[in-house]
């Protein structure tokens, strides 16, 4: 995510940009093996009917869950992020950001379970966590290593008049990290943290969607995966979208939408705006996937979308798709757009394919994506203008302690002192890294990063451990810009 604080007064300062960011058809499709891993993917599959008079959602939901540990378990536990929003005291926005975010005051969202079943009996569930935003689903059995679960779901969300990722405002309608999606259990156990407020608060396995939506067709849609089929009656439009492979799926309606295509190598690549910038906005996201493509590895998707949308935050990432704050689409923003852009994209790689927990460990995917932002300008345009943004970069962090880089989110006071370690830190890192072992060395690796690490989650020991391979310590990473 690229985060923009009072950006009316912020956007002109260059680096502070980077500071700142029913029926239910079931399908009987087994889940598929991860190239990495061997490892089952869990599956969801999706069944939604879009109410526009109410802004809400009415959802069927199978999951296929895979317990993939070496231990067997009875219970599972869901975040429901909606619920995230019920409340205001819940809404994961700083003090600052309410003006923003509910610039009509401030309104509900949330989720409402009616029913959690298994293939063929109820299931005993309960609604948990400091934002109510955890559903702990108890089995009534134990689930052994690699076998297999269903659980079905009933359930409505109602969306927030609320300018952040989930909500609506004049212009889209913003339908992101809206069902139950299982948290991870890894050599932690389950990660079952609230949506928190400041930074990226998601951390999520690779599965497969199947979802069907089913929306007024004046709405166009933008959404992860690939739109399979769509059919039109009565005045609604029924889309069955395919998305294999992804940490998560995200979904964008608008009755104003315009949009480019463009292929580039295997990937339609898609624009979507209202009145202006659409050719430029395509042509940085055609040039960034063609950049990232040839430094890291190819993208290995066959969409990608950027979307604007009542978004105040600058941009933010979902597989297959990005959200980038509609003001950004005017001349004078050029720069802005096309730094947010390229960042967004770059999450394509460090956070949709190769993933890890955001809360804990935010530098895996930020700093990454930052010093790829970098990459972009200087593959694109010089060396020159990356040396320009790495000075500014410098001259703001100058005096800053490294080991900052690697706290939590929930370590920082707040976005900016955030933003200025994980981000701007993290990519000075990264540069000096770079300068130490060479440009051979450099990409070589962080190609091997990509490839090893394909949708899996990985932490800052495996990205420490590529280095080692060419004799670079861990301490010497961290000491690297004291």
């Amino acid at each position: 995510m690229v985060v923009i604080i009072n950006k009316k007064k912020m956007l002109t300062i260059l680096p502070l940009l980077i500071l700142l960011l029913i029926s239910f058809r079931f399908t009987k499709d087994t889940p598929t093996i991860s190239e990495n891993n061997q490892e089952m993917l869990n599956s969801y599959d999706i069944n939604i009917e879009f109410d526009e008079k109410d802004k809400t959602l009415k959802i069927n939901q199978k999951v296929t869950y895979i317990n993939n540990t070496d231990k067997a378990i009875d219970t599972i536990y869901f975040h429901i992020y909606p619920n995230a929003f019920s409340k205001e005291k819940y809404a994961p926005f700083e003090k600052n950001e309410f003006k923003y975010a509910y610039p009509n005051g401030f309104d509900k969202g949330y989720i409402d379970i009616k029913k959690v079943l298994g293939e063929s009996y109820d299931i005993r569930y309960k609604i948990m966590g400091k934002k109510e935003d955890i559903l702990k689903v108890e089995l009534g059995y134990n689930l052994n290593p690699k076998e297999k679960t269903t659980i079905i779901f009933d359930y409505k969300v109602k969306l927030p008049n609320s300018l952040g990722r989930f909500g609506y405002g004049e212009n889209t309608i913003n339908i992101t990290n809206f069902y139950p999606i299982a948290c991870v259990n890894d050599d932690n156990g389950w990660n079952i943290r609230s949506y928190e407020v400041i930074g990226d608060p998601f951390y999520s396995d690779v599965s497969n969607y199947k979802v069907s939506i089913k929306v007024p067709s004046k709405y166009k849609i933008a959404a992860t995966g690939v739109i399979k089929d769509k059919s039109v009656k009565d005045d609604f439009t029924h889309y069955t979208i395919q998305a294999p492979k992804v940490r998560s799926f995200a979904i964008i309606l608008s009755d104003k939408f315009n949009i480019l295509k463009r292929k580039i190598g295997n990937t339609k690549v898609y624009s979507y705006f209202f009145e202006d910038m659409g050719k430029e906005s395509i042509d940085i996201a055609s040039d960034a996937i063609s950049i990232f493509n040839d430094i890291f590895g190819t993208y290995p998707y066959e969409t990608y979308s950027v979307v604007a949308a009542d978004f105040f935050i600058g941009g933010m990432e979902y597989p297959n798709l990005v959200m980038i704050d509609k003001n950004l689409y005017k001349e004078s923003e050029k720069f802005f757009l096309e730094y947010v852009i390229a960042h967004e994209t770059a999450h394509q790689w460090w956070y949709s394919v190769v993933g890890n927990n955001e809360i804990t460990e935010p530098w895996l995917d930020e700093a990454l994506t930052e010093y790829s932002t970098i990459l972009y300008f200087e593959k694109k345009y010089s060396k020159e203008k990356k040396e320009e943004l790495m000075k500014e970069m410098k001259l703001r962090t100058f005096g800053k302690n490294t080991k900052n880089i690697f706290k939590s989110t929930l370590e920082f006071n707040n976005s900016l002192e955030y933003s200025m370690y994980v981000y701007s830190k993290g990519a000075i890192l990264l540069d000096n890294l770079r300068k130490q072992v060479g440009d051979e060395i450099f990409f070589k690796a962080l190609r091997e990063y990509y490839e090893e690490n394909k949708y899996k989650n990985v932490t800052s020991e495996d990205f420490f451990r590529i280095w080692e391979k060419y004799g670079v310590t861990r301490k010497e990473i961290i000491n690297s810009n004291i």
